[in-house]
């Protein structure tokens, strides 16, 4: 398994793993205190605040001293009871339990307050497994009470596992809580609530607070309880329960109650969120983090991390103030530390084996520097060693790159495919400046090609536009006059992708000199010896022959014409040596065909027979036409020179394979001459080296017309040989590749 997969496979198991944790924990509420924590925390935040339409009237411990020990005589509730309805309150709720019966009197004197006030709402009480099989019982207010109350409830709450009451408790069947009723009762509220609900508590509530004691008394002006919602109930110790709530340490069940008042009323009620969304809240970011983290991250896994974190608390503390909702943090948060340390671990676990493995593979290919890494038994320190050893080969070869680069005769530079100067060599810094070939700059390489312009057409040299199947030469000049050569290589990765170049620079000035000497050699011969030579020839036959001994005539047009045939001679070998090839396609036999046409006289004259053989298939040969057709010329003219008078020349073109197992065309010319001997055999193609004379008449020729063949034929990629003993006549045999072998 290569990395990549398994850098994905990993990633998608602890993905996945670590997902199905943050389910288990978010369906057994296992984080359930750090989640109140953060969320009393946040509750301290919340901005809102209520209008001050509640008022609590409070049975303390002063009214308790005034008024008599608890608890009271109904009379005295209904004395209250009336002095609170003088004020046209919009709603009393009187958090006083009257479930059994009291004095007739006091509990008729309390009816009929509580009838005539018209707003008075009352709680039950209810007997937890009261009923048989354990149901809740339900004990309401006694008849007379509950009869003249406009409506009733309980006033229980829930605390939660760590003691403090946050939920607002869910109806009980059809029975709601004293607050949900009295909201009910002004028109709103008029689904049966959820048991998802937090009570909003929040510090600093401007209640109107009133001692009961002072109102019966009449000391309070009934006109401050006009039209608000006003909350009886006992606050005196020892009395009443008092419940820890978020936050604000202690409340009596009063001041609850006007917290969940206050929260309906003023609609600021929290819901809990589902379960669904719960899940879902501790889910997604595992994922969010895992697509930040990898398999190959766009980010620090460290930041990627740190924004998951900030994320998930802050849409948990945005959700609770401003949408009302609350989404518990702690599992998310507790995946997310989770997911971070297992998956860099395996990151680090699968990457330093994926290490091991390719550097045992790098030492085992390692050929020219071969360093010995400790071996050890555990896996980081054997991967250190081999990354040392890796580290240390690999500087190596790059000096021993760098020097074999230095020991080149000709500038070299290598560059990326930007162009960017990777290494020059010395030869490089000496043609350009040390500081220019700096390895570094981006663009270098290109402005120092621009320096160059190409022989002709003057155009500045650019890097070529890929692709391009091989090496890329251009003759160029520069400004101060000198001549070079400048050759690109396109170099490739290993899976074949371009890489970059390596550009040599060879000074040609030198050469160049050379070809203006030799084209002005050329041209001497060409004309200047070739014209005197000519004019002698035809003073010859223009000539009165009794001015010129007929002895002397025939020596002088002997030597006229040798010099001709000499500068003939170096012409034709001179442009076989230094021509550009005009390559086409010819058939061999054809120009074998034309060479046997140009010495037909030659034949005639010397009553030689000549035979050719040339096979069915038609051999193709890529070559310079005219050169290769003159070359067949010398070597069948070469045959007819040392042939005998009346004698038999062979010519054979067929295919055979050469030593690389390439087929080649051959061409074969086989004479009855004297044949040569091993001393002049070894020397044959050498300028100006003559065989033995020929059979019949006295040859003539400057030795320069076999050195031509073997010019031609070497630079076609081809071969010529002779095989010849003395006596025995000489074979020559010319090889050439086959058109669809190559070119020249």
């Amino acid at each position: 398994m290569n990395l990549t997969v398994r850098l994905k496979t990993e990633w998608w198991i602890i993905a996945v793993l670590v997902s199905l944790l943050a389910v288990v924990l978010t369906l057994g509420d296992a984080l359930s205190r750090l989640d109140n924590a953060a969320y009393d925390h946040l509750l301290q935040l919340d901005p809102k605040k209520s209008d001050g339409h509640i008022a609590l009237v409070e049975i303390d411990d002063d009214a308790l001293a005034q008024l008599g020990r608890w608890p009271w005589d109904r009379g005295i509730h209904a004395r209250l009871v009336a002095r609170l309805s003088a004020a046209a309150p919009k709603a009393i709720v009187y958090d006083t339990l009257f479930t059994e019966p009291g004095a007739p009197a006091g509990d008729s004197r309390l009816a009929g307050a509580i009838g005539r006030a018209g707003n008075v709402f009352l709680p039950f009480f209810v007997s937890a497994g009261g009923l048989p099989g354990g149901g809740n019982r339900i004990v309401d207010p006694i008849p007379l009470l509950r009869n003249a109350a406009k409506g009733t409830g309980f006033t229980d709450f829930l605390v939660d596992a760590d003691g403090v009451m946050r939920s607002a408790p869910a109806p009980i069947g059809s029975r709601l809580h004293l607050m949900d009723d009295v909201h009910r009762s002004i028109g709103k509220g008029a689904q049966m609530p959820g048991s998802g609900r937090l009570i909003p508590f929040t510090p600093g509530e401007p209640w109107l607070r009133i001692p009961a004691a002072s109102l019966i008394a009449g000391k309070v002006p009934v006109q401050d309880l006009h039209g608000k919602f006003v909350l009886v109930g006992v606050t005196a110790g020892g009395i009443g329960p008092r419940y820890s709530v978020p936050g604000l340490g202690t409340m009596s069940g009063l001041e609850i109650n006007a917290q969940f008042l206050r929260g309906l009323l003023a609609d600021l009620m929290i819901e809990k969120a589902g379960i669904a969304a719960r899940i879902g809240f501790a889910v997604v970011p595992v994922w969010l983090l895992m697509l930040l983290m990898g398999p190959f991250p766009r980010v620090s896994p460290a930041l990627g991390l740190a924004a998951a974190t900030a994320t998930v608390l802050a849409a948990a503390g945005l959700l609770l103030l401003l949408g009302r909702i609350w989404l518990p943090p702690a599992t998310a948060v507790l995946a997310l530390c989770i997911a971070y340390p297992i998956w860099g671990w395996r990151q680090l676990a699968i990457t330093q084996r994926f290490m091991h493995r390719e550097l045992l593979r790098l030492e085992a290919d390692s050929t020219i520097f071969v360093q010995r890494p400790r071996k050890g038994r555990q896996p980081l320190p054997s991967t250190i060693s081999l990354l040392t050893a890796a580290i240390t080969s690999n500087r190596d070869m790059k000096h021993f790159v760098a020097e074999r680069l230095d020991q080149l005769p000709d500038a070299t530079l290598v560059t990326n495919g930007e162009g960017k100067i990777l290494l020059a060599n010395a030869s490089a810094g000496n043609l350009f400046g040390p500081e220019q070939v700096r390895s570094g700059e981006p663009g270098k390489g290109a402005a120092l090609l621009g320096r160059f312009r190409q022989a002709g057409s003057q155009e500045p040299i650019r890097f070529p536009d890929m692709p391009i199947e091989g090496p890329l030469s251009f003759d160029t000049i520069t400004d101060d006059g000198h001549f070079f050569a400048i050759r690109f290589a396109p170099q490739r990765s290993v899976d074949g992708g371009f890489v970059g170049w390596i550009v040599q620079f060879m000074d040609v000035s030198e050469a160049k000199a050379a070809q203006r000497q030799r084209d002005d050699i050329l041209e001497l011969l060409t004309h200047d010896m070739r014209s005197p030579q000519a004019s002698i020839l035809a003073v010859l036959e223009t000539a009165p022959s009794e001015n010129i001994a007929p002895e002397e005539a025939r020596r002088i047009r002997h030597y006229a014409e040798r010099t001709l045939g000499l500068a003939d001679g170096f012409v034709q070998l001179a442009r076989a040596e230094s021509l550009e090839y005009a390559l086409e396609d010819v058939a061999l036999g054809d120009m074998m065909i034309d060479a046997i046409d140009d010495l037909w006289p030659q034949l005639t004259a010397k009553s030689i027979s000549i035979d050719t053989a040339d096979g069915e298939e038609r051999l193709i040969v890529r070559v310079e036409r005219s050169l290769m057709t003159r070359a067949l010329i010398n070597l069948l003219d070469n045959a007819i020179k040392y042939s005998p008078v009346g004698s038999h020349i062979r010519c054979t073109v067929r295919q055979e394979p050469g030593d690389d197992n390439e087929l080649r065309a051959i061409c074969e010319i086989v004479d009855e001459g004297p044949g040569l001997e091993e001393e002049h055999r070894h020397r044959l193609f050498e300028r100006f080296h003559r065989g033995p004379l020929g059979a019949g008449r006295r040859t003539d020729g400057v030795g320069l017309g076999l050195s031509f063949v073997h010019t031609v034929v070497v630079r076609h990629r081809g071969e010529v040989r002779c095989a010849s003993e003395a006596g025995r006549g000489a074979t020559f045999t010319l090889a050439l590749p086959l058109a669809d072998q190559g070119q020249a």
